[in-house]
């Protein structure tokens, strides 16, 4: 799943204004978040050298936008982004007319199938007008996409990335282990770990409580652990978890929500 953020492009100078600004400027996004990016996720099989990524404009204006890819590692809890030099983009930047899109194509420089699943981001970002258009619309919203991408290590089925496996039904969850330990305020961290091969992602967190009674801690996208990794997430939950309670989550592209794998 990809996920968006906001900026401001203001016709003065002052940062100050132009965070002043913003809250108006938000409830004017639906009208100026012209950049639409597809796929949500680009996943390599192991032997695919290129990607496709569809890049769409559904305003009234022209809008330039620029394609970069970082490579994605996590250490220590934190994520880590670096500028890809084994994967390039072409075009790096695009100009779409109202109502087209453009093709920008992924590109892996070294095709041979890699030993470990390897992890990208792709951000898409709006570049600003000209200034002569910023000063005639006072406050422009600009739209940043960050799309995960991954390739597929030299072992995986050719179709094992692309969900065409009808034999696999769920996530293996065998060497997924979760903690909920004390966070600030009373609250809890979950920290999951992942000792499989694929990234793990994690989606619409809930409670179920003894009788059947559900509460939903998020309904989207929680975040992604990848191999080898382990991260964690603020839930608002009392620590420690009444004992009643079983946390449940999406795991991938699962349908349903199972309970997590807890230590």
């Amino acid at each position: 799943m990809p996920s968006m953020s906001f900026w401001t492009q203001a016709a003065g100078p002052s940062r100050a204004a132009a965070a002043v600004l913003m809250a108006a400027a938000l409830a004017g996004a639906a009208q100026a978040a012209v950049l639409q990016v597809s796929p949500v996720r680009v996943e390599f099989g192991n032997a695919e050298r290129a990607q496709a990524l569809n890049i769409a404009n559904s305003g009234k204006r022209d809008l330039e936008a620029q394609v970069r890819v970082m490579r994605w590692t996590q250490a220590g809890g934190q994520e880590h982004l670096v500028l890809a030099d084994d994967m390039v983009v072409s075009p790096a930047i695009v100009r779409v007319t109202p109502g087209q899109q453009q093709v920008v194509r992924l590109v892996r420089v070294q095709p041979a199938p890699p030993a470990q699943e390897l992890s990208y981001r792709v951000f898409v970002d709006e570049l600003p007008s000209p200034p002569s258009l910023a000063a005639s619309t006072g406050v422009k919203v600009l739209m940043r996409y960050s799309i995960p991408a991954f390739v597929a290590p030299m072992d995986a089925h050719p179709a094992a990335r692309k969900g065409r496996e009808p034999t696999v039904a769920q996530t293996d969850l065998s060497r997924v282990r979760a903690q909920l330990v004390a966070g600030n305020g009373g609250q809890s961290v979950l920290r999951v770990k992942n000792d499989g091969p694929r990234a793990l992602r994690i989606s619409y967190l809930s409670t179920l409580g003894p009788g059947g009674e559900k509460r939903s801690l998020g309904d989207g996208l929680i975040g992604y652990v990848l191999p080898g990794q382990q991260m964690g997430w603020p839930v608002h939950l009392p620590y420690p978890m009444p004992a009643d309670l079983t946390l449940k989550a999406r795991f991938n592209d699962d349908r349903q929500a199972r309970p997590l794998p807890m230590e």
